[in-house]
């Protein structure tokens, strides 16, 4: 089988530096999701970080890449694998999920590479274009690869991020899915 884990933790920048999601600190275990839609020889399983709450949940503490309808901050219902798996977490259900709602954004910049990504901050890289930007509402950033990053968002801020989305689909050609619909807000009425 093949699998992926999360080489980091989500972050947000908070006044230019890097903030770490709080209970990031606190991860003690992996719970691992299947991956919809999985193809001969791709990824079939995440292994997202979290915290062990009891026996039967834990509270994740990375924002899927893969999964769908599960975000930042889930407490998910758990069940320990036996056997030759035994100690490994799979996930069966959300138990509570948190407010925040998840997208996933797919850039196309073969300019940077992953080193120099990783290192540099301060690049003219699109992850880090999108972190600056994003910064005053709030969101939480995690990324897979320089190509491939996964955002938390307060709900209060969806209709702004939603709309620098937009502008950056039509403007730069970012693509982007939001892997959370039902937990969008409803609309405002007036």
């Amino acid at each position: 089988m093949r699998t992926v884990e999360h080489p980091r933790r989500p972050v947000r920048l908070v006044a230019g530096e890097l903030q770490p999601w709080p209970d990031a600190v606190h991860t003690d275990c992996v719970v691992w999701f299947p991956v919809p839609d999985a193809e001969d020889g791709g990824l079939e399983a995440e292994g997202i970080p979290a915290v062990r709450l009891d026996g039967d949940r834990a509270r994740l503490t990375g924002i899927p890449y893969f999964p769908y309808h599960v975000g930042l901050g889930d407490e998910v219902g758990v069940r320990e694998g036996s056997g030759d798996d035994a100690g490994t977490l799979y996930a069966l259900e959300v138990v509570s999920a948190a407010p925040e709602l998840v997208v996933r954004t797919f850039d196309v910049d073969e300019g940077v590479t992953p080193e120099q990504a990783l290192v540099d901050p301060d690049s003219d890289e699109p992850f880090w274009r999108t972190a600056r930007a994003l910064a005053p509402h709030g969101v939480w950033l995690e990324r897979y690869s320089t190509t491939y990053a996964a955002l938390a968002i307060p709900p209060e801020e969806w209709e702004y991020v939603h709309l620098f989305l937009d502008l950056k689909s039509r403007v730069d050609g970012l693509r982007w899915e939001l892997a959370t619909p039902m937990r969008v807000p409803p609309a405002p009425t007036t």
